[in-house]
């Protein structure tokens, strides 16, 4: 059994604004920072041996700063699958400029215009999943929110359209064994002084 300690990579400046970031490489902003400082609290006591980090700027700033702790002898996989979804036209966007669009977008009846398909992201993220579910030890992913939803559903068969969003700097845990999960913890957030 490997454990999986998914975790999305913290604020941005347009979190704050709930732009569509899709593969925008975008940075942290300070409270991105700060709740990524504060979770390190939560993903430390897992003591995971590998470290599998989605390219991008804000995932691999967050995995930098959760390695600043107890986690510094962890060396950061960079794998381009951990990738967020592509959103093409969307990214930038706000979901109220797109309208019922948007729904069906995350309802996964709707691909936006250039955005990368549905079951292309899920193919991608299967396989790196399966890959890092080979790993011994628990396994410490710095990834994106599309991808943790994705990740959910092919591990645990809850539905991307069924899940709430996944919170900025957040922690969710999944046991897998024979490529079959166990969700142990989903959207775990340390708070942080305001």
């Amino acid at each position: 059994m490997t454990t999986l300690l998914l975790v999305r990579h913290g604020s941005t400046p347009w979190t704050a604004e709930r732009r569509l970031q899709g593969r925008t490489d975008i940075a942290l902003d300070e409270r991105g920072r700060a709740e990524t400082v504060a979770l390190r609290a939560l993903v430390e006591p897992w003591a995971p041996t590998a470290l599998l980090v989605s390219p991008a700027a804000r995932a691999m700033e967050t995995a930098e700063l959760l390695r600043s702790g107890s986690l510094g002898a962890l060396e950061p996989r960079p794998d381009e699958r951990l990738l967020e979804a592509g959103l093409g036209e969307w990214e930038g966007r706000l979901p109220d400029e797109l309208g019922p669009d948007y729904a069906a977008w995350r309802a996964g009846a709707l691909v936006p215009p250039g955005g990368e398909r549905g079951e292309l992201v899920a193919a991608r993220i299967a396989a790196v999943l399966d890959d890092a579910a080979a790993l011994q030890g628990p396994v410490l992913v710095v990834t994106h929110g599309g991808v943790i939803r994705a990740a959910l559903d092919r591990l645990v068969g809850l539905r991307t359209a069924n899940l709430s969003p996944v919170a900025a700097a957040s922690l969710t845990v999944v046991e897998v064994e024979q490529r079959h999960g166990r969700l142990r913890h989903y959207n775990l957030s340390a708070a942080i002084a305001a």
